[in-house]
């Protein structure tokens, strides 16, 4: 099978060190590295593949433009309750990790998965590092778009980390 990075194996060669490859252009979705499907945006530009803020969004639905393939970015500070009408509506929802310390967006993906059943991507952008992916996966994220100095193909070796685990 073929990924992404199939031209950076065969020109570093059998048993060459594996260059680092960059986060930009590429994203974890599903535990693996694929190629940016969604494109983070300020709202000018909604056009499929993009994630719009929720005000524009909302902007564009009452316009009765056709979101399927558009997304919303939620901030950290905004109560995801404001979804729960249009969650069957949405293919993504982006929730922003403004720093790595700061672990709201983690409550948020909670609700939004298993409090309210949301079936669509769950994408956590911002400073997301290689240690919060596996737990990021826990709480309902299936894509990341790494912090652009993260090594997306390195990253991936966190999904095995542990194997059990004593909290839901």
């Amino acid at each position: 099978m073929h990924d992404v990075y199939d031209v950076v194996r065969e020109s570093a060669g059998a048993g060459a060190a594996r260059p680092r490859v960059s986060a930009s252009g590429v994203m974890i979705e599903d535990r693996q590295v694929v190629a940016r499907r969604w494109t983070l945006g300020d709202g000018a530009e909604a056009s499929p593949g993009t994630i719009v803020p929720l005000s524009r969004w909302l902007e564009l639905r009452a316009a009765g433009r056709d979101l399927s393939e558009v997304g919303v970015a939620l901030e950290n500070d905004v109560s995801p309750a404001v979804l729960k009408p249009y969650l069957s509506e949405l293919p993504v929802i982006a929730l922003a990790f403004p720093h790595w310390k700061d672990g709201r967006a983690y409550s948020q993906a909670r609700k939004l998965r298993y409090l309210w059943g949301y079936r669509g991507t769950l994408l956590a952008h911002g400073d997301v590092l290689r240690d919060q992916i596996l737990w990021m996966s826990r709480v309902g994220f299936d894509a990341l778009h790494l912090r652009e100095d993260q090594d997306p193909v390195a990253a991936l070796s966190a999904f095995a980390l542990y194997t059990a685990f004593y909290q839901y």
